[in-house]
């Protein structure tokens, strides 16, 4: 190979190489980039009860201890409880907004219950719920790695676990404290 023919040869491999890096850095820019945070729709996640704190505290124990959920907090002086529950990856659409385009392996529910009492016959209930999902995209595929990512509650678990104390609150009125079906 002549000399000449060498140096473009050399010259065609280098911006072949600058080309590819380019494109590399473009898609992992795009990969890693931070995505606006889209608004979402109000959630039902606030109840008021009206029965007194000892029977909602005592009702929503017993909601969020049905053998699904794994309990992490249970302070009754400050009216916190938090829990984790594993979420089917099938039913992810369901429970939570996700346009991450990620190919989803697990997830998992992360609720803080926090319960007031208002006046001695009216309770308070604040659910704030995070599901953290792990999966992979394009780029994970490419680099054998998975990532955690937090996604936002359509409000429908929730809703479950209200529907839940109300009825654990009528079986406990109605003299049946059994707990939850």
């Amino acid at each position: 190979m002549s000399h000449h023919a060498s140096a473009c040869f050399g010259t065609i491999l280098l911006r072949c190489c600058v080309a590819g890096a380019a494109v590399l850095f473009c898609a992992a820019g795009m990969a890693c980039a931070p995505h606006p945070s889209p608004v979402r729709p109000p959630i039902d996640n606030m109840r008021v009860f009206n029965e007194p704190f000892e029977k909602v505290w005592s009702g929503m124990l017993l909601s969020v201890t049905t053998g699904e959920e794994t309990l992490s907090l249970v302070d009754k002086s400050t009216g916190i409880m938090t829990f984790q529950r594993v979420i089917p990856v099938k039913m992810l659409d369901t429970y939570a907004f996700d346009e991450s385009g990620m190919l989803i392996s697990s997830a998992t529910a992360n609720v803080v219950v926090r319960i007031t009492a208002e006046n001695p016959r009216r309770t308070k209930i604040l659910m704030n719920t995070k599901i953290t999902a792990t999966g992979k995209d394009v780029l994970d595929v490419l680099l054998s790695r998975q990532r955690q990512i937090v996604l936002d509650s359509k409000g429908w678990l929730e809703r479950e676990y209200f529907e839940r104390l109300v009825r654990v609150l009528t079986d406990i009125r109605a003299g049946n404290p059994s707990g939850v079906q």
